[in-house]
């Protein structure tokens, strides 16, 4: 089953496991509750779509699908902004506000092992990574979000 590890922002540390729709926000009623002020009360939801067939089978295949509840400030798929919905792949980020949720399709008990495996990802060597930020100044200056 999917799964969503808070990373970073006042819920760090925190996991779900994706059982079925899956309400995201500040409000009291959401599946995923996080203390983040720049969320809404009802920011973004997770659905289980299982309308899509494996072709040659009369096996549903499972997709999760993210999208924006009409909030102030966005929701945001590995950095950019999405529009509508989007379906969400293994090692996906989600911005809401301040914190960043990571979408899992691997099998996790607990937020330990979850962060223990992701905190072990990359552990190669930096020798090919490039010394630079990829994008010019003026697209970071565009990015950020202001009080």
């Amino acid at each position: 089953m999917a799964s969503l590890l808070i990373i970073s922002g006042p819920n760090d540390g925190e996991f779900y496991s994706i059982k079925g729709d899956t309400l995201i926000g500040r409000g009291d009623d959401c599946t995923i509750q996080i203390a983040d002020e720049r969320a809404s009360r009802h920011h973004s939801k997770v659905v289980i779509d299982s309308s899509v067939m494996v072709p040659g089978t009369n096996v549903a295949k499972k997709r999760f699908i993210l999208s924006d509840m009409g909030s102030s400030n966005g929701t945001y798929s590995n950095g950019s902004p999405i529009d509508g919905e989007q379906v969400l792949k293994d090692g996906q980020t989600i911005g809401i506000g301040g914190t960043t949720i990571l979408f899992t399709t691997r099998d996790y008990t607990t937020a330990e092992e979850a962060l223990e495996e992701i905190t072990n990802i990359g552990q190669g060597t930096l020798a090919d990574a490039p010394s630079h930020w990829p994008m010019s100044d003026s697209w970071r200056e565009e990015r950020t979000v202001t009080d």
